[in-house]
Order: C-alpha cells, then sequence, then structure tokens
C-alpha cells in the first residue's frame, strides 16, 4: 500500500508554515524513557547490594540457610600486622551433643591472620580475622556510667556477624528452658566476677511457645547436659556486665539439621574462634 504525506498548505497571510513538531516531540520521549529505564535499574542494583550487605551469621542470600547449603568460603586478604596466631594454637573441637557433626577443623586461611580489639578501658579484648571490621558505638564516658560500649563485628563483605558490649548493667534474668547444646567449650582463662568459668556455645532453646538458636559466651553450667534454666546472655566481669554473641536472622535456621550443617562452614568456625578468644584483663 502506498502511503501518501500531506504537506501543510502555506498561509494566506505570507507567513512560513510551521514545522511538524512529531518527530521531536518522539525523539525526546524515547531520550526521558531510557534514562528512567536506567535510574530504575540503578535503583534494583543499589537495594539488591544493601540486602546482601544485611545478611546475618547462617544466611544466604535467600534467607536462612538449609541443610544443604555449601560451606562459606573465608574472603582471602593480606597477612596480618597487628598479631598472628600459629594453627597449633586453634583449640580443638569440643564434643557434641549425639547426633550432632563435629564442626569442621580450622583450615589454614581460618587462622593465618587476626587482628586484636581491646575495648577503650583495657579490660575487655578478642581477636577477629583479618579483613573483617568493626563498628564501636559508645564512648569511654559510656562506660565509665555503665551504660555500655557496643562493638559490631563484620566480615569482609560488610555482613555484621557478632555483638559484643563491655561495661554495662547486667541483667541476670533467667528462667526454665529445655536447652539442646550443639557444641560447647570453655573460654580459656576466662572467668567472671565470682571466679566462675565462661564458656562459648551454640545451643538451641525452646521457652514455653517460642524457639530459638543463640551462640554467645555464658557461664559454663548455662551449656551442661540436661539444664532446665535458661541462665543469663550477661556476665558480670569488675568493670560491670558483658555480652558477646553472634547474630542470627529471624528464624536464625530453617532446621536443626541446617544448623548442624552449619556448623561444618569456615563462618563457623571463625566465630567461634573469634568468642573463644574473648579476654579479661
Amino acid at each position: 500500500m502506498k502511503v501518501s504525506t500531506r504537506r501543510n498548505p502555506a498561509p494566506q497571510d505570507g507567513r512560513k508554515p510551521l514545522a511538524s513538531s512529531t518527530g521531536g516531540s518522539m525523539n525526546r520521549n524515547n531520550v526521558f524513557l531510557s534514562l528512567a529505564l536506567a535510574a530504575a535499574l540503578a535503583v534494583a542494583l543499589g537495594l539488591s547490594s544493601c540486602s546482601a550487605a544485611g545478611q546475618r551469621a547462617g544466611e544466604t542470600a535467600s534467607g536462612p540457610a538449609s541443610e544443604t547449603a555449601a560451606p562459606a568460603q573465608q574472603e582471602s586478604g593480606p597477612a596480618a600486622t597487628t598479631a598472628s596466631t600459629a594453627a597449633s594454637a586453634t583449640p580443638a573441637p569440643s564434643s557434641s551433643a549425639s547426633g550432632t557433626p563435629a564442626p569442621a577443623a580450622p583450615t589454614a586461611s581460618a587462622v593465618a591472620g587476626v587482628k586484636t580489639f581491646t575495648f577503650p578501658d583495657g579490660h575487655l579484648s578478642f581477636s577477629y580475622p583479618n579483613g573483617w571490621s568493626i563498628r564501636l558505638v559508645g564512648s569511654p564516658e559510656d562506660a565509665a556510667k555503665l551504660r555500655g560500649v557496643q562493638a559490631v563485628i563484620a566480615d569482609a563483605t560488610g555482613n555484621e556477624l557478632a555483638s559484643i558490649i563491655s561495661s554495662t548493667s547486667a541483667s541476670n534474668a533467667s528462667g526454665p528452658v529445655a536447652r539442646t547444646v550443639l557444641d560447647t567449650a570453655p573460654v580459656p582463662g576466662l572467668k567472671d566476677v565470682d571466679g566462675e568459668q565462661l564458656a562459648f556455645g551454640f545451643a538451641f532453646d525452646s521457652i514455653a511457645d517460642q524457639s530459638d538458636f543463640h551462640m554467645s559466651v555464658r557461664k559454663e553450667r548455662d551449656f551442661a547436659p540436661g539444664v532446665a534454666d535458661s541462665g543469663s546472655a550477661y556476665v558480670s566481669f569488675a568493670n560491670g556486665g558483658a555480652e558477646a554473641k553472634v547474630l542470627f536472622g529471624s528464624p536464625a535456621f530453617a532446621s536443626v539439621d541446617a544448623a548442624k550443617a552449619w556448623m561444618t562452614t569456615e563462618q563457623y568456625i571463625q566465630l567461634k574462634r573469634l568468642l573463644l578468644t574473648l579476654k579479661y584483663n
């Protein structure tokens, strides 16, 4: 079919005919549409990056880890200049509950380089993997008034995985609990203000109609077989209360089997080792 074109007739008053603006408008609309699409794509990518950086311990990009999740890989990085720890000094995996797989032994990359962080008052300290970072919340003035100073520990990708609080008003609230201990080990040389031994532990609690996973440092008896009292997540030192724990999402894991599978990953090893390095001077 032949398409005919029609020219605008010349005005009778001698003025030049107006040029058609259809083509120009279409070009401008196309440009604006392209810019809008590009902006929308950039926003989507930015939100995706923020979401990935907000993962908690044991999580994948799609949510809580399943029992078939692949072991996490540690970020590689330069050798630590602040402190170094030999593989032979790594605490041996402790015995765990029946049916629970023993945590994987630390690899050379997990212990090759660490840094040491000490709270402003000089008492509580711990070591963490080279390449990880710490966000400090609070000040020496807060510590002096027992308002607490918090160290939030993030891995090399920015995911905040653990929190350690020092110099705070300790809470000793506890209650009945049905606790399944998946892993526990005494923290070498770490005792509370009363001289009671403190321990690392990874456990699953059932309280009333609620249940949750927790990985922290508490009194050693809180992780004893058959424990019926929840105990407290806070421990007392001469400079006030302290809390050291891993940060989990909600829910932390899809099942107990998924939690056991996470225990074989390098992320678990790194976090366990971090808590086992706690010292009080």
